[in-house]
C-alpha cells in the first residue's frame, strides 16, 4: 500500500497538502511460526509496524493480546480461528481474523493424495465451504469436527481416531494429535493470500478508527470546555454522559451518575417525559440546588422513535450576565474615552494637585460631580478618570443632558421597549444606563435635566437597576456615574430648581475645575503648545515660548478668556493661520486683528484680504477670493526672496500650481489708483 505524497494533484488538477499519517500499528497473535514469518514478509513496506507474539493459541492467545495492547498499544490485531474469536471477546482492540479456505486445504492435503483415504478436518465454531468438494477433488473422504475449547477439540481428535482417521488437519493443536491418539496432525496454514487480505482488512480498520477517534477527541473537546452543561440519557432514560460543566451545575460526579436512571439523580428532570412523548421542551425554567438554570430537552430520533434525550442547561444569571455583555459589546462601540489624565497639560500647581485628586477618585465607584465654567475641560477629566479606574476596558458613555430634547432625553437614557410610544424601534432599543454597563455614564450639564427625571436618576443611583420605558422588567446595572455642570449646582438646589437629594448624591466627589484666567501661566504655556499644534509646519513666526510672552504675553493675561481654552485653542489655531499667510505682521498685530474680528466686523480699508470690501465694491466672491489668494502669494514670495519652490512649499502647493495662478492675477489697478496697498505694512 502507498501514500499520496504531500504535493500530490488531486483530481481537479489542484496541488492537496496532505500531512504524513503515522504507520498503522499491527499487532500479530499467531499459533504457529510459519505465520509470522508471511505476515513479516507481506507487511514489509507497507506503512505499518508489526509486532509479534509467536506459538499461543485459544485461552494464551488472549493474555498474549494483552501483553501486546499494554506494551504497543496496538490499532488492530490479527490471528487465526478460533485464537482470534477468543480475543476479540476479551479485549476492545479491533481482531482481524486470517482465514484459511478450501484452496488451503487442497494445497495441505495434494501431497497426501493416493496415500490416505481418510482424513479428519478440525475447525473452530464454523463449518468451511466446499470441504466436499475438496474431498472429491483428491478421492479421499474428508470429515469436518467443530470444536470450540481446547477440552473440546481434543475430544475431537479422539473422537476422529476411533472413526479411523488416517490424518488430522486443522490448527496450531493439531500438531499434538499423534501424541494424544496416535494419528499424524498436519497444521493448516494460511496462504499468502490470506494474509494479504488480513492486512488490507486490519489498514481499513485503523483507517476509519483513526477518524472514528479523532471525532471522539474532538466531541469530548467541546463537551468538556463548553459552558453549557450537557446530559445524555439512553432508550431507558439512562444516563450516558455528563459533562463537567453539568456536574459543576447539577453538583454530582459524572462517574457516580452515568448508567443510572436520570430521575434518581437529577432533581425535577422531565426526561423521561420527553423520551416518551418525542416532544422537546425548549428555556424551560428549572430549579436544581436551589438555583434557577434554564434548559433544553430535545428527543434523539432514530427511525421514527425516541432512543434518547440531550438535555443542555446553564444558570439563568450567567445567561442574563451574557446577554448584557454582548449587548453592550455590539451597541456601545465607539464609546470610548481618549483622553487620560497624563494628557492635561498644565503648569499650575493647583491644577496639578487637582489631577492627583482625580486620580484617587478614579480608584473607586462613588459618583463624582466636575464644576466648571464651559470650555474648561470638564469632559477630559471625566475621560482620564474612566481610563484610570478599573473600569477603562469598559464603556465610557457621554450624554449632554441640554443637547437632548426634554421629550426624548428620559427614552434616551433608560432605553425603551417595543411598541412603547410612536415610532419606537422593533425590538426596542437599549438606553445610555445600559450602554455604560461595567463601565462610566458621564451626565454633562446635569443641571439642566428635567425634574420629572431627576426622581427616575436618583433611583437608578441609589437601586442601580433600570426599568425601559414602556417595561415591567428591572435591569440590573454597574455603571459608574460623573457629572459635569457649569452652573452652581448647590444654588440650584437650594432656589428648588435641582433636587437636593440628587445633588448630595452626585456630589460624593466634587471636583471644581477653575478658569483659564485664574491658572496663571498655563496661559501662556498652553498659548504656545496650541500655536504649534496649529501650525503643522507652515511659515508661523514666533512660536518659542520667550518670542510669544514678549509680543503677546500681556494680551494674553489681560484677556478674560470666557471660553478658557476651547477659546484659546480657537484663537491660536486662527492665529497660526493667519501668520503663515502674512509673515511680515506681527504676531502681537495679527492677534489683535483676530480679537478685533471676534469683536465685531472690522472696517479697515485697503485691500488687506483680512478685510472685505466694500458693499458697493461690485466685486464678486470668486473676484473676492482670486485677489485675497494673489495677495498672500506675492507676499510669501516677498518671504522667501523670490524662490517660487520655497513659496510654493509653505502655501502647500505645486510649482504649476504657484505659476498658473500668479498668471490668473486679478484686476487691482483701480484699487492702486486710489492709493491703496496690496501688502500688510
Amino acid at each position: 500500500m502507498r501514500s499520496r505524497s504531500a504535493d500530490a494533484p488531486s483530481a481537479t488538477g489542484k496541488t492537496m497538502i496532505e500531512y504524513a499519517s503515522p504507520p498503522y500499528k499491527i499487532a500479530l497473535v499467531a499459533p504457529y511460526g510459519n505465520l509470522s514469518a508471511m505476515f513479516a514478509r507481506v507487511a514489509e513496506g507497507l506503512p505499518c509496524s508489526l509486532a509479534v507474539r509467536m506459538g499461543v493459541a485459544l485461552e494464551e492467545a488472549v493474555a498474549a493480546a494483552r501483553q501486546l495492547i499494554n506494551s504497543e498499544q496496538p490499532e488492530v490485531i490479527c490471528s487465526r480461528g478460533g485464537s482470534a474469536d477468543y480475543i476479540q471477546s476479551q479485549v476492545d482492540v479491533p481482531v482481524v481474523t486470517v482465514s484459511t479456505t478450501a484452496l488451503d486445504l487442497l494445497r495441505v492435503l495434494l501431497p497426501f493424495q493416493g496415500k490416505i483415504h481418510k482424513a479428519a478436518f478440525f475447525n473452530y465454531q464454523e463449518p468451511l465451504p466446499e470441504v466436499q468438494a475438496v474431498a472429491r477433488a483428491l478421492g479421499m473422504e474428508i470429515r469436518e469436527y467443530l470444536f470450540h475449547t481446547r477440552e473440546e477439540k481434543s475430544s475431537r481428535m479422539l473422537e476422529a481416531a476411533a472413526e479411523g482417521a488416517q490424518l488430522g488437519v486443522g490448527g496450531a493443536l493439531v500438531a499434538g494429535m499423534r501424541e494424544l491418539c496416535g494419528v499424524d496432525g498436519i497444521v493448516l496454514e494460511a496462504g499468502e493470500d490470506a494474509v494479504r487480505r488480513a492486512l488490507r482488512e486490519a489498514f481499513a480498520i485503523a483507517r476509519i478508527r483513526r477518524v472514528e477517534l479523532q471525532r471522539q477527541a474532538r466531541t469530548m473537546t467541546i463537551l468538556n470546555t463548553i459552558a453549557e452543561g450537557i446530559m445524555v440519557t439512553d432508550e431507558n432514560n439512562a444516563l450516558t454522559l455528563i459533562n463537567p460543566a453539568a456536574e459543576n451545575i447539577l453538583q454530582i460526579k459524572a462517574d457516580e451518575a452515568v448508567g443510572r436512571d436520570a430521575r434518581d439523580v437529577v432533581p425535577n428532570t422531565r426526561t423521561w417525559n420527553v423520551l416518551h412523548n418525542g416532544t422537546s421542551e425548549l428555556n424551560e425554567l428549572q430549579d436544581i440546588n436551589g438555583q434557577t438554570i434554564v434548559t433544553n430537552r430535545v428527543p434523539i430520533r432514530m427511525n421514527g422513535r425516541s432512543i434518547g434525550v440531550v438535555c443542555t442547561f446553564a444558570g439563568a444569571e450567567r445567561i442574563r450576565q451574557a446577554e448584557q455583555r454582548l449587548r453592550g459589546r455590539q451597541r456601545a462601540h465607539g464609546f470610548e474615552a481618549r483622553w487620560r489624565l497624563a494628557d492635561i497639560l498644565t503648569r499650575n500647581a493647583g491644577m496639578k494637585e487637582l489631577k492627583k485628586l482625580a486620580a484617587g477618585y478614579a480608584e473607586t465607584d462613588a459618583s463624582v460631580l466636575i464644576q466648571g465654567e464651559s470650555g474648561s475641560g470638564k469632559e477630559l477629566f471625566a475621560q482620564g478618570m474612566h481610563l484610570a479606574s478599573r473600569r477603562a476596558a469598559a464603556p465610557f458613555v457621554a450624554v449632554n443632558c441640554a443637547a437632548i430634547p426634554p421629550s426624548l432625553l428620559e427614552s434616551e437614557l433608560f432605553g425603551y421597549e417595543e411598541g412603547a410610544f410612536t415610532g419606537a424601534r422593533r425590538k426596542g432599543k437599549a438606553g445610555y444606563f445600559e450602554l455604560a454597563h461595567e463601565g462610566t455614564l458621564f451626565l454633562d450639564e446635569i443641571s439642566e435635566m428635567p425634574y420629572h427625571l431627576q426622581a427616575r436618576l436618583l433611583r437608578v443611583l441609589q437601586e442601580r437597576e433600570v426599568m425601559r420605558v414602556g417595561g415591567a422588567q428591572m435591569i440590573p446595572i454597574d455603571v459608574r456615574i460623573i457629572c459635569a455642570t457649569n452652573r452652581n449646582l448647590q444654588a440650584l438646589a437650594a432656589r428648588g430648581l435641582f433636587r437636593q437629594d440628587l445633588f448630595y448624591r452626585c456630589n460624593v466627589l466634587p471636583l471644581h475645575i477653575p478658569p483659564l484666567r485664574e491658572r496663571g501661566n498655563d496661559i501662556l504655556y498652553l498659548a504656545c503648545h496650541f500655536l504649534r499644534k496649529a501650525a503643522r509646519g507652515a511659515a508661523c513666526t514666533g512660536l518659542d515660548r520667550e518670542a510669544l510672552d514678549k509680543e503677546l504675553g500681556d494680551l494674553l493675561r489681560e484677556h478674560a478668556w470666557p471660553g478658557n481654552v476651547r477659546e484659546l485653542a480657537n484663537v491660536m489655531e486662527r492665529l497660526a493661520l493667519i501668520s503663515g499667510l502674512f509673515p511680515q505682521r506681527s504676531l502681537r498685530e495679527l492677534f489683535s486683528r483676530t480679537r478685533a474680528q471676534e469683536s465685531g466686523p472690522c472696517v479697515c480699508g485697503g485691500s488687506d484680504p483680512f478685510t472685505p470690501p466694500p458693499p458697493d465694491s461690485g466685486e464678486t466672491l470668486r473676484e473676492i477670493a482670486r485677489r485675497a489668494e494673489y495677495e498672500a502669494i506675492t507676499r510669501q514670495l516677498s518671504a522667501c526672496n523670490g524662490d517660487y519652490a520655497r513659496a510654493a512649499r509653505r502655501l502647500g502647493i505645486s510649482r504649476v500650481s504657484l505659476w498658473r495662478k500668479l498668471r490668473e492675477r486679478p484686476n487691482i489697478a483701480e484699487t492702486e489708483e486710489d492709493g491703496g496697498d496690496s501688502s500688510m505694512k
